[in-house]
């Protein structure tokens, strides 16, 4: 390794703005899902425009934290030798960034658990909505045959029949 104070320094700053950046994130996602709640369409919008923010500006920290840990150790994969390098600082140093790592990993996981909740509460509302249309226009439901026996178009809605008794 070049510099391993300088090292520990720069991935310090990193992985701190990297973690407030992800406590934002996880913040809007949670924003995000008391939005579609409240069924408040435009706070959602602005939410979703911030989060696609925050992400673009974590994958840069994190771009720039794994091409620093290349640049110090070449041939190593970031994250997965990441605690091959901080073993490489002074004991203070590298406890308090493993413990920074830790942190960015755990908010990742919360990240990702509160974004797997708003997928099935999504998914969930999408097909009690079609479970309520079938019920309600049963026609969307109702094969159509034609006279010799053969399905007829699905995308027939209406049906008159102009019959005398």
């Amino acid at each position: 390794m070049k510099n391993p104070s300088m090292c520990a320094s720069l991935l310090e700053k990193l992985l701190s703005s990297e973690l407030l950046v992800l406590a934002d994130l996880y913040a809007c996602q949670k924003t995000m899902y008391e939005c579609v709640l409240v069924r408040d369409w435009v706070a959602l919008q602005s939410a979703t425009s911030a989060s696609h923010l925050l992400v673009n500006s974590f994958l840069e920290h994190e771009s720039r934290r794994i091409a620093l840990l290349q640049e110090e150790l070449p041939g190593i994969e970031g994250t997965k030798d990441f605690y091959q390098i901080t073993a490489f600082f002074g004991e203070k140093e590298r406890i308090h960034i493993n413990s920074l790592f830790r942190e960015m990993k755990r908010l990742l996981l919360l990240s990702k658990t509160e974004n797997d909740v708003f997928n099935t509460y999504i998914t969930n509302a999408r097909t009690i909505v079609s479970g309520m249309l079938e019920t309600i226009l049963p026609a969307r439901r109702n094969k159509i045959y034609t006279r010799r026996g053969s399905l007829a178009a699905a995308c027939v809605e209406n049906l008159v029949v102009n019959r005398s008794y």
